[in-house]
């Protein structure tokens, strides 16, 4: 009987703490389809009110500001559904990998170079740290690049003046670390820069980002047997990606 009354108790215990799981799997559902609403609404209102501006202006100059501000929203609002779209395939682990060997330099060089023109309207400038080792990792190259550009999305909002980026190789991982100065007016909150849906105002007021950048970036990371971290000293912001090298070449 005593041998009863505990199996029912366990079995009781473990019935309380799936609902709570499920609970809070709900919870967290809510908050998200509340967080996509309003960030897929705001571009989408913006196109809305310059189509109605448009219509009612006959000022060439004016027609093709509210055209560049059009595309952006739009170009917005592709940035956001892509990952959205991300999103949900490594929620449910449909993201398909393909590894392949992959020099990690190269693609780090080339994502930050084909971002030359916006980094030089923002007035940051890009160093790359001199004899870097060539590093050779196990990667999915579509995915990785994904990543680097999410991180080069957030650099240019929150940046200031230059990045540097340096190579090494720890143990079994290659490792890439970017470290930017942060604009005086951003409050980041280092422990949340990875939370799904954060951005630097609290308010959700921030137009610019979905928050779901570095988010699904430490998603695909982890998915590639790699780790991704963030540092914060004053205002000087690190990130850190690592993922399982193959061989160094100087």
């Amino acid at each position: 009987m005593i041998q009863l009354v505990d199996s029912l108790n366990e079995m009781v215990d473990q019935y309380e703490s799936e609902k709570v799981h499920i609970k809070k799997s709900e919870e967290n559902l809510h908050l998200s389809i509340t967080d996509l609403s309003h960030d897929l609404r705001t571009p989408l209102t913006v196109i809305d009110g310059y189509i109605q501006l448009l219509r009612h202006t006959d000022d060439p100059t004016k027609k093709m500001q509210y055209l560049d501000i059009i595309e952006q929203s739009v170009s917005k609002l592709v940035e956001m559904t892509n990952q959205f779209y991300d999103l949900t395939r490594i929620d449910i682990n449909q993201k398909g990998m393909e590894l392949s060997k992959i020099t990690l330099n190269e693609i780090v060089q080339d994502d930050f170079l084909n971002f030359f023109d916006s980094f030089e309207t923002a007035g940051v400038e890009i160093h790359f740290e001199d004899n870097q080792p060539r590093i050779n990792i196990l990667a999915d190259k579509v995915l990785l690049n994904r990543v680097i550009q999410n991180v080069i999305q957030n650099i240019l909002r929150y940046a200031k003046d230059e990045v540097h980026i340096e190579f090494a190789q720890d143990n079994k991982f290659g490792s890439v670390m970017i470290k930017n100065n942060i604009k005086s007016e951003s409050r980041v909150s280092i422990e949340k820069v990875f939370d799904r849906f954060y951005t630097e105002k609290q308010s959700r007021t921030n137009a610019e980002s979905s928050g779901l950048g570095l988010y699904i970036s430490k998603r695909m990371i982890e998915n590639m047997n790699g780790s991704m971290d963030a540092e914060l000293n004053n205002q000087q912001f690190l990130i850190k990606i690592k993922l399982p090298s193959l061989e160094v070449e100087v």
